[in-house]
């Protein structure tokens, strides 16, 4: 059980935030809200009112945010003589479209399984009206960091510091991570009073697993990856711009130093074969590989269901790499044959919450299905339409950035964040990794690739207050001015359409 300081950390929170939206610009305490708490909180702790969803590390964060920056994010007036409607933007009406399933998609669910279950003697009763506005507020505070990130994090600075603030979060991670892993994962029972998941599953090669604050040792694996990407990135944009960039290599050496230790296989893998990308490759064959790959995972179940995913290869590989690792994946394959079979059974809306997408004992009750890959969680649960409208918002700004790139600049800071998105959407294949940092990923590109287009010639839109603070707008001037000979920022990035 949570001890009461987990309680206090929840509900001190909010006063964080607003310490972050009062000294930093609006983007970086946006930005450091949602990591932060993501990274601090306890897990597996919240408060649970009627109709709304779980108070927790996810949510609290968020409607912080929300709150902060209706706050202080000021309303720019109209110049005289600009038009009232905005031109459209490349994607507009996929994303809203996309916007409108997953909220609706939850009603043709409820009304698709109002039967109930029996197993035996377990009990699943059928789903109502209100599960439906249960499972709708639940989509909205999930996708709540992608909203903001879309109006607040749309620029190419908003882009550097989610990066940067992927670095300084790795860094200061990998420190409680190398205590856990001489210590064994005891951080989170030591300050909060309880651990936070199977103790067992943490034991690796003769070590232990870190798990510090998070869910699961598997999120600590994948959010060092993205740290080592970022940290790759900036190390390149850096050199690019003959900035110095040996404080980036070094923390790309410190933090791959980490993840070798925090015994995370999967996630090592995607850190090698993206970070080669990151690291060698350039911008252009970048957005390629990351639009390709990001293609075969939107497709991936139906790929899986036709056995066009070479899965006995995989995992003869992962038997020649260890028997037990080999033996945990084959596990994971056979339930999702399973719990794919299930979800067939009602393709189109799923089967629901409380479980009712498992398989169960029909004489026993006991449940005989594990459920761990985000996508089939999303099918079982909300059936195609839901899966379609969830991992669209994830999948479509890359996809778009890709169908567009010509219109952006030389810079590899938005590159590098599709980079990053890409990583984390191979992770949730195996994993249920759509936590609120990846849906804030998801927004900043989405609010990037969204933005109109301008003729060839046209001048960059006046930067509205929200989106830059004075104190930022002033430290970009002043330093132009201190160096006559460089570059105008404009034309390295394109202006506003640029990264």
């Amino acid at each position: 059980m949570p001890n009461g300081f987990a309680y206090l950390m929840l509900f001190a929170w909010p006063f964080v935030a607003l310490a972050l939206f009062r000294t930093l610009p609006l983007h970086k305490a946006l930005i450091w809200t949602m990591m932060a708490g993501y990274l601090v909180l306890p897990s597996a702790t919240g408060i649970k009112l009627p109709m709304i969803p779980m108070l927790d590390k996810h949510s609290i964060p968020a409607l912080s945010a929300l709150l902060f920056c209706q706050i202080y994010a000021p309303r720019a007036p109209a110049a005289p003589g600009q038009p009232r409607v905005r031109p459209r933007a490349a994607g507009r009406g996929l994303i809203t479209g996309l916007l409108v399933l997953l909220l609706g998609a939850p009603f043709l669910t409820a009304v698709t399984n109002a039967e109930p279950l029996f197993y035996g003697p377990r009990f699943i009763p059928g789903l109502s009206l209100y599960d439906a506005f249960s499972m709708i507020s639940t989509a909205l505070i999930t996708i709540l960091p992608f909203l903001l990130a879309w109006r607040h994090l749309d620029t190419p600075e908003a882009h550097r510091e989610i990066l940067r603030a992927f670095v300084f979060g790795g860094l200061a991670y990998s420190l409680l991570a190398m205590i856990e892993v001489r210590l064994s994962p005891q951080l989170h029972t030591w300050i909060y009073g309880f651990f936070q998941h199977d103790f067992i599953q943490h034991i690796r090669a003769g070590g232990f697993r870190p798990v510090v604050f998070l869910s699961h040792g598997l999120m600590v694996g994948i959010f060092f990856c993205l740290s080592i990407l970022a940290a790759l990135v900036l190390w390149r944009e850096a050199r690019r711009e003959g900035a110095r960039s040996i404080g980036w290599f070094c923390a790309v050496l410190w933090l791959a130093i980490t993840m070798v230790m925090v015994k995370s296989v999967g996630a090592l893998t995607i850190s090698v074969g993206i970070g080669l990308v990151a690291g060698l490759l350039g911008r252009r064959l970048q957005i390629l590989l990351a639009a390709i790959v990001v293609g075969v995972v939107l497709l991936y179940p139906v790929l899986r269901g036709a056995g066009f995913v070479p899965v006995d290869e995989v995992y003869e590989i992962a038997l020649s790499y260890s028997e037990e690792r080999a033996q945990s994946l084959k596990f994971r394959l056979d339930n999702e044959d399973v719990l794919l079979a299930r979800a067939n059974e009602k393709p189109l809306s799923g089967w629901g919450g409380w479980g009712r997408h498992s398989l169960f004992d029909p004489v026993t009750g006991q449940e005989l299905s594990v459920t761990d890959g985000i996508w089939i969680i999303l099918i079982g649960q909300y059936g195609w339409l839901g899966y379609i409208a969830y991992f669209g918002l994830l999948t479509a700004p890359i996809l778009l950035y890709a169908r567009h790139a010509r219109r952006f600049g030389p810079s590899l800071i938005t590159p590098g964040l599709l980079l990053l998105m890409t990583a984390v959407l191979i992770d949730c294949l195996p994993n249920a990794g759509l936590v609120p940092y990846v849906w804030m990923m998801a927004g900043a590109l989405t609010g990037f690739v969204m933005q109109p287009a301008r003729a060839p010639g046209e001048a960059a839109p006046a930067t509205p207050p929200q989106e830059r603070s004075m104190e930022a707008a002033s430290s970009w001037l002043m330093q132009d001015a201190a160096s006559p000979g460089r570059r105008p920022r404009g034309a390295a990035d394109g202006g506003r359409g640029g990264t």
